[in-house]
Order: C-alpha cells, then sequence, then structure tokens
C-alpha cells in the first residue's frame, strides 16, 4: 500500500510517497481503508518538529474508511461498514478510562497513520459514521468539530446567550469552532487576518468578523459586546500577539481556552491582569468518546456542516504547503 512518509522535520518537502506493508489486524484491531483523513495543525507541528515524534512515521489521525477486516475478538464492527476514529487510544480498563475522563488515561497514545491507504486501529476508537454523512466530513468530526465541542461546552461551560470570540476563524479549527459555538446559543464573534476568509464567515453563524491586522481588533471586540467584552475566547491559534488582543477583550469572569499552537513562541502574561479580571486561562486536550458521538450527532442532524478541501494521496505535499500559508479554508483532507 501507499503512505506518506516523513523521516526528517522540516517544510512540506519532507514528506515522500512510499510503499509498505499492510498489516493484518490482531486481537480487537480493525483494518479500515481510508476514505479520508484530515490534516490539521498537529500534522504540520509533528513536520516541523514542535512535537516530539519518532520518525520516520506516518501522519495522519483523522480518519473515516470502510472496515476491510477485523480481528478475532472486534465485536461491533464488520467488513464493509463506515467507521470514524477518535484521535487516540486508551487501556479502557483503568479509573480515567472507566468514569468516561479516558483523556486522562495514563496509557493513552496518539494515533497516527491516517495519510496512507490502509490502518490498523482498536475497536475502542471508533465511531460508526451515520448514513448521509460523506467520509471527508466524518473524517474531521472527532479532531475538528469534537476538540471545539470539549473546549466550548465541558471546559468553558458556554451557556445560550454569552459571547465567543473564535481565533483563526477561517481555520480547520476556527470554522468549526464558530459552528459548535453557535449551536450551543452563543453570539459569536470571529477573528480572521484573511479578508477574503472573511466574507465568507458570515454563512456560518458569525455574529461579527474582526480583522486581525487591524492593529488593537481588542478594540473591536469590546465595540461589539458593548464595551463588556467577551465571555469565551477559544484560541487556535497560541499566539502571543493573538492572546494580548483577546485577553485585552475577555470580559470579567471570561473564560479563555487555548486549544492549539502554530508555532514555538512562548505566551506571557503578568499576573495582575488575570487577577483584576477574576479570568479563568485554561486549555482543552482533545476529545472524549462522548464528545466524538454527540460531535457526530450535530454533524448528521445539520447543526454543524464540515468545510472541507480535499486532496488525493499523491499531492499531500501540495495540501502541506496550503495549510502552512493558510490557503485552506475550512479542513483540508486527504482522500486516498
Amino acid at each position: 500500500m501507499r503512505v506518506a512518509v516523513v523521516r526528517r522535520t522540516g517544510g512540506p518537502e519532507v514528506v515522500t510517497l512510499e510503499d509498505a506493508r499492510q498489516a493484518a489486524p490482531t486481537g480487537d484491531e480493525v483494518l479500515i481503508r481510508v476514505d479520508a483523513c484530515g490534516m490539521c495543525g498537529h500534522d504540520q507541528a509533528d513536520r516541523m518538529g514542535l512535537t516530539k515524534i519518532s520518525l520516520p512515521a506516518v501522519l495522519g489521525h483523522e480518519v473515516a474508511g470502510t472496515v476491510a477486516d477485523v480481528g478475532p475478538k472486534v465485536q461491533r464492527f464488520g467488513t464493509g461498514d463506515r467507521v470514524a476514529m477518535k484521535q487516540f487510544t486508551t487501556c479502557g480498563r483503568c479509573a480515567a478510562c472507566l468514569s468516561g475522563r479516558e483523556i486522562q488515561c495514563p496509557q493513552r497514545e496518539f494515533n497516527y497513520g491516517g495519510f496512507a491507504e490502509y490502518i490498523v486501529v482498536r475497536e475502542s476508537t471508533l465511531l460508526p459514521v451515520p448514513d448521509g454523512v460523506e467520509s471527508p466530513a466524518a473524517a474531521v468530526v472527532a479532531c475538528a468539530v469534537g476538540t471545539c465541542l470539549q473546549a466550548l461546552r465541558r471546559i468553558a461551560k458556554v451557556v445560550p446567550g454569552e459571547t465567543v470570540v473564535v481565533t483563526g476563524a477561517g481555520g480547520g479549527l476556527g470554522l468549526h469552532g464558530i459552528q459548535v459555538a453557535a449551536a450551543l446559543g452563543a453570539r459569536v464573534i470571529a477573528v480572521t487576518t484573511s479578508v477574503a476568509k472573511a466574507t465568507q464567515l458570515q454563512d456560518f453563524g458569525v455574529d461579527h468578523v474582526v480583522d486581525a491586522a487591524e492593529g488593537d481588533y481588542w478594540r473591536r471586540i469590546l465595540d461589539a459586546t458593548d464595551g463588556r467584552g467577551s465571555d469565551v475566547v477559544l484560541d487556535n491559534v497560541g499566539h502571543p500577539s493573538v492572546f494580548s488582543q483577546c485577553f485585552r477583550g475577555l470580559a470579567h469572569g471570561g473564560r479563555y481556552v487555548f486549544t492549539g499552537q502554530v508555532t514555538g513562541e512562548r505566551v506571557g502574561f503578568y499576573p495582575a491582569f488575570v487577577f483584576g479580571k477574576e479570568a479563568v486561562i485554561t486549555g482543552s486536550a482533545s476529545t472524549l468518546m462522548s464528545t466524538f458521538v454527540d460531535a457526530m450527532e450535530m454533524v448528521a442532524d445539520g447543526r454543524v456542516r464540515p468545510v472541507v478541501s480535499t486532496y488525493p494521496l499523491d499531492e499531500v505535499v501540495r495540501a502541506f504547503d496550503d495549510l502552512d500559508n493558510r490557503r485552506v479554508f475550512g479542513r483540508a483532507v486527504i482522500v486516498p
């Protein structure tokens, strides 16, 4: 089978297509024919060397596909079933897993291998794909939609009527975070550096669009909230300049949630600014299976519309280049 391999860190050019042996599933493993695999900031960070990952590696963790074979202990899936994969695998037996907090599992392992024609994963990471949800959309549900739902509902505890600022609004997390916030009943302020994307954002539940190139755009956030500031910031960018602006636009008692970091730069702040606002600065790591289920339901019933740009596997370098240069509206998805 063909796979996209990273043998050294760097730009898009370090990704090469190679032939690899197709593994057979054992135990509770499932062999999936990859119909689609999303490409996100985590893949960028891995490729660029901003994370600790063993090389060589086949990246890709947002998989949707068709079951091609199953191990002898698999109970829930059979050949021909359509499935989507969560970002990580856990033991399923520890206290964290049994209490629905599997993100804290001490044996948690991130899933890799999606930029390929086939992948073998454990049954526990998979969710059935409902009829009517196409594979490119299903592929991004756990990461692009689920991560935002986890951050906004479980961590930030957004309630209807609150105002949510979403950074990196035209990107894979941002565009879906906008829709999730709107589905939760929030007013949404989208922050973007792309004028071209700003006009497109109006179709996705945005109440105000703020141009991050305007300089002190925290003032625009205050203007949009009658001087009060936003109740929540969903920061998918994690850059010092973004934090300094959006934190100034945060309301007293607001919640600032980090979900991503696009560069290796450190974010800093004065503690007085935090306790002066009685603000909460926190983060959201990933997606619980329960959140994955809810996110898939939101997509199936149309409350969230996954926005993807598809690329064949042999154009994975171009997909990375477009992602690096912010030419992708929504999520880039590899379709082998």
